[in-house]
């Protein structure tokens, strides 16, 4: 049997083809059986079932861990591994949000037993490997990503011979919320409109409409402010598209605000934009970015909205002096004043609450 050696955060273990086919005696956790029962580096689903079972309560596999170890075999290297290269780095996975929240509360979790003289060594062993992780950074590319694509994009040909507008505003999901308008040319101006949600994948959206009787399907290319849309299948009709009417051209950017938040707003300072963690409770964050505002907690999402920067706050914000302000859109909208912005912290304080001035410090 060959041995394969994997290096971990400086730590150097040897493991067979995951060392699988050993079975403990004895009762241990569900997850942790079925895991290794499994026996190959396909087991992802064992593997975030056992990931699970760590969040709620890591001491029953710590035990299961030190067994393991002590015959010899590497099942949590192999857990480790998989955990590292099919999940968390793993863009095909989930969204990079999803992903970067599951990596904080591992790393969260594993602190709690850093220190403990039975259980620190193998805490330690998953906080070495897992805050390595460059999902921070995947995260932050993401935002630009999405950030240079969000627009308005519009053509017009010569003679009043057609027009199109595109409207386009990506999601955390690997999908962009899309809307199209085209006018054909004279004497009829048929007319034909599509909105929806759509995959985004390398600079391409992919539209599948069969909502008219046939399947139509556009392409959409997105390289440095220009959209090129293609049908690849279907006409007018399959499309739901008035007579002669078609989408396809090139389309150019003419403005890079999401196109489906209320009109107003001024262009959103890098410096206010990225994730925060509160001062005063470390597991309350909120992500800025992308046109969202979102609220986490203890690594979970509980809000996400859209949301609008002004240099100067409007009126209907009630604001007591001419300063920078955000309003958040949800069921009602909350304005923020915006009191101290530079990349490293960010100080909001509501306008209308108790005065409080909210303190968050940029998440490394």
């Amino acid at each position: 049997m060959k041995i394969k050696i994997y290096q971990f955060a400086g730590l150097v273990f040897g493991i067979t083809a995951l060392l699988f086919s050993c079975k403990p005696s004895g009762s241990v956790p569900a997850s942790w059986q079925k895991f290794m029962d499994c026996a190959n580096t396909a087991c992802v689903a064992e593997v975030v079932a056992v990931k699970d079972d760590y969040l709620n309560d890591p001491k029953p596999l710590f035990e299961e861990f030190i067994k393991t170890d002590e015959r010899g075999e590497d099942h949590f290297v192999g857990w480790l591994y998989i955990l590292r290269d099919s999940v968390l780095n793993n863009s095909s996975y989930g969204p990079t949000m999803d992903r970067f929240n599951m990596q904080q509360a591992l790393i969260n979790k594993s602190r709690e037993f850093e220190n403990d003289p039975k259980y620190g060594t193998w805490a330690k062993s998953v906080i070495g490997e897992l805050e390595l992780l460059a999902i921070a950074s995947e995260l932050e590319d993401d935002i630009v990503e999405h950030m240079s694509i969000t627009g308005t994009y519009t053509y017009e040909l010569p003679k009043n011979a057609g027009s199109g507008e595109l409207k386009i505003y990506p999601s955390d999901d690997g999908t962009v919320r899309y809307a199209i308008m085209v006018v054909g040319p004279p004497p009829a101006h048929n007319q034909g409109t599509m909105e929806g949600k759509a995959p985004f994948k390398d600079n391409v959206i992919t539209i599948t409409n069969t909502d008219f009787g046939g399947k139509c399907v556009i392409e959409i290319t997105i390289t440095d402010g220009e959209a090129v849309v293609k049908t690849l299948s279907g006409g007018p009709s399959e499309c739901g598209f008035g007579n002669n009417v078609m989408a396809d051209g090139t389309y150019k950017m003419v403005d890079d605000l999401n196109p489906f938040m209320a009109e107003g707003g001024d262009e959103v300072p890098t410096t206010l934009e990225g994730i925060w963690v509160s001062t005063t409770d470390p597991k309350s964050e909120v992500a800025i970015g992308n046109g969202k505002y979102v609220e986490i907690y203890d690594t979970k999402e509980v809000g996400s909205y859209s949301f609008r920067y002004f240099k100067v706050c409007p009126g209907d914000c009630n604001p007591i002096a001419k300063t920078p302000c955000i309003q958040v859109r949800g069921q009602d909208d909350v304005c923020y004043t915006v009191v101290k912005t530079d990349g490293k912290t960010l100080e909001l304080s509501m306008i209308g609450g108790k005065g409080n001035t909210l303190v968050y410090k940029a998440k490394k």
